[in-house]
C-alpha cells in the first residue's frame, strides 16, 4: 500500500516518484524524475527505512547514512558505479538519489537456458573485476555481488555495479540494551555469499567469491544453490558441470576456496591471473618462440619488428564506414579488408587475420551482412527463429554450444555460437543480429576451433565497435 502511495509523490521538492523497479527487506527502490533540471532527468531513488523509530536507532541510522553516502560519493568518481545525486531524510525515512543506468541486469543472460564458453567468461569476470578493482581500493566491500546486481549497460554493453550491501545496513540494524548497533540479518544473497559473510564477517574477499560463483553459474547454467559440495572440506563440487581449460578452473576454484585465506586477496590478483591466462593461451605465442629460437635473438630491430608484423595493435584501429547503410566498424590495420557489396547475400565486407607462415591454411575473418526484410516490418524474434532455422540447415553436422540474447551497437541482439567441419577443419564460429527498420544486421567471425580463442578478445572489439547511425 505504501508502495502504491509513492507513485507521484516529489521527494525534496524535485525528485517526483514516477514508478517502482523493486522491493526488498531492506527497502524499495523508484525510477524518479528530477523536476528541476530542463531535461526532467530520470533518476534512482531508494527508500531506506530503519526497523525501528525510537531515538537511539534513528540517531546511528542518521550516522550510519552519512557516512555510507559519503562513501558512494567517491565510488561514483568510477565510470562503472552510478553518481551518487542526493540523500536527504524525510519524516524519518532516509533516501539516496543516484544515476539511472540504460540496460539490462545480468540475471537476464546467466540463467538455467545455456551454458557460457570459456572465451566469454573471461570476458565478463575481467569486466567485474575491473570496477571491483576500484571499490576494493576504496577498501570497500560491496557484499552483494550477484546477477541482478550488475547491470550491462545499453550505451557500451560495460557491466555497471549497483546495490551496494553496505547501504542495506540502514534498514537492517537495531540498537540493544547497552546501546550498541546490531545488524538483525545477514547482508548478501544466499548462495553468492561465503562462510565468514554469513556469520557477519565480510572480506574483501568476500566479493572475490561471489564473483566466482557467477563464473561458475555462467559456466554450468546451475543455480548457486543447486551446487554440491564436499561434506568434508566445504569446497564447491562444479568441474564434472563444465567445459573449460584446468588452467581456468584452478582460478576460479581458487576464488571460491572454503577458507577465505586460501583466496585470492583482491581483485587485482585475479585479474593478473586471467590475464596471464589469456596471454599464455593465445596461439601467436609458438609462433613467437620460434621466431625467438630461428633469429636467435640476432638484433632487437628484428624482433620487434615481428611483433609489429603478428601482433595486433588494438589501440590504433582502422574504421570501414558504408554511407549507403549507414554503419561503421573498427578493425585491426593488419587485417585484410576486402568489400565486395553482394544484394543477394547481403554480403557487405569481410575482414581477414593476417597469415602466421605457411602452414596457417584458415585465417580467422570477420564479416558483415545486412538483409532487407519484404514483409513490412519483422521483430527479432522472428529473425531470430528463421536464421537459426537456416543455420541448423546449412550443414547435419552444425552442434551449436551457446546462444542467447546479448546488444549489438547498443541495441537488443541475439548470439549464438556453433561448431562444424569445414575441408577436413573443425571450425568454430560467433554470429550476432540485431533488426532495425526493416532490416537484419548480423556480424559474424569464424575461426579455426584451435586458435578460436585467440583472436575471440579481437574479435569482439570489432563487434563492440560496430554502429548504426
Amino acid at each position: 500500500m505504501f508502495t502504491n502511495l509513492m507513485i507521484g509523490k516529489i521527494l525534496d521538492g524535485r525528485y517526483e516518484i514516477i514508478s517502482k523497479l523493486g522491493e526488498g527487506g531492506f527497502g524499495t527502490t523508484y525510477l524518479a524524475i528530477d523536476r528541476k533540471l530542463p531535461d526532467k532527468d530520470q533518476c534512482v531513488v531508494k527508500h531506506l527505512s530503519p526497523i525501528a523509530t525510537d531515538s537511539n536507532t534513528l540517531f546511528h541510522a542518521r550516522r550510519l547514512f552519512e557516512t555510507e553516502a559519503k562513501v558512494l560519493n567517491r565510488l561514483g568518481s568510477h565510470d562503472r558505479v552510478p553518481r551518487l545525486l542526493a540523500h536527504f531524510e524525510e519524516d524519518q525515512e532516509f533516501y539516496l538519489v543516484q544515476e539511472f543506468i540504460a540496460g539490462y541486469d545480468l540475471s537476464r543472460e546467466i540463467n538455467s537456458d545455456k551454458q557460457w564458453s570459456q572465451e566469454k567468461v573471461i570476458a565478463l569476470l575481467q569486466d567485474i573485476l575491473e570496477v571491483l578493482e576500484f571499490v576494493h581500493q576504496h577498501h570497500v566491500i560491496h557484499r552483494d555481488i550477484k546477477p541482478s546486481n550488475l547491470m550491462r549497460r545499453q550505451q557500451d554493453g560495460k557491466i555497471v555495479l549497483i546495490d551496494f550491501g553496505a547501504v542495506k545496513q540502514i534498514s537492517a540494524q537495531a540498537v540493544n540494551a547497552q546501546g550498541q548497533m546490531t545488524a538483525t540479518v545477514v547482508i548478501g544473497t544466499p548462495g553468492y555469499i561465503p562462510s565468514e559473510q554469513s556469520q557477519g564477517q565480510p572480506r574483501l574477499c568476500s566479493d572475490i567469491y561471489a564473483v566466482g560463483i557467477i563464473g561458475i553459474t555462467a559456466l554450468t547454467s546451475l543455480n548457486p544453490i543447486q551446487l554440491p559440495k564436499d561434506h568434508l572440506t566445504g569446497e564447491i563440487i562444479w568441474r564434472d558441470q563444465a567445459h573449460i581449460s584446468q588452467e581456468l578452473a584452478e582460478i576460479i576454484d581458487k576464488m571460491v576456496k572454503y577458507d577465505f585465506r586460501q583466496r585470492y586477496q583482491s581483485a587485482t590478483e585475479v585479474l593478473q591471473a586471467l590475464r596471464h591466462l589469456t596471454l599464455t593461451n593465445r596461439p601467436a605465442k609458438s609462433i613467437l618462440w620460434k621466431a625467438i629460437i630461428g633469429l636467435g635473438m640476432a638484433t632487437t630491430a628484428t624482433f620487434i619488428a615481428f611483433l609489429f608484423i603478428f601482433i595486433p595493435r588494438n589501440n590504433s584501429l582502422e574504421i570501414y564506414n558504408n554511407t549507403i547503410y549507414g554503419i561503421s566498424i573498427k578493425y585491426p590495420p593488419n587485417w585484410e579488408k576486402t568489400v565486395t557489396p553482394d544484394r543477394i547475400t547481403g554480403n557487405l565486407v569481410k575482414f581477414i587475420s593476417p597469415k602466421e607462415g605457411n602452414a596457417d591454411t584458415y585465417l580467422e575473418n570477420l564479416y558483415l551482412i545486412v538483409q532487407d526484410f519484404p514483409e513490412t516490418h519483422k521483430e527479432l524474434e522472428q529473425f531470430t527463429k528463421s536464421y537459426l532455422d537456416e543455420v541448423k540447415q546449412s550443414d547435419p553436422n552444425i552442434k551449436i554450444i551457446e546462444e542467447g540474447q546479448t546488444q549489438l551497437a547498443n541495441k537488443p541482439a541475439y548470439q549464438v555460437i556453433y561448431t562444424f567441419k569445414q575441408d577436413g577443419m573443425n571450425i568454430k564460429r560467433l554470429q550476432v543480429w540485431m533488426v532495425k527498420k526493416n532490416k537484419a544486421y548480423v556480424v559474424t567471425y569464424t575461426a579455426e576451433i584451435g586458435k578460436y580463442s585467440g583472436y575471440f578478445q579481437t574479435a569482439q572489439t570489432m563487434i563492440n565497435s560496430f554502429e548504426i547511425n
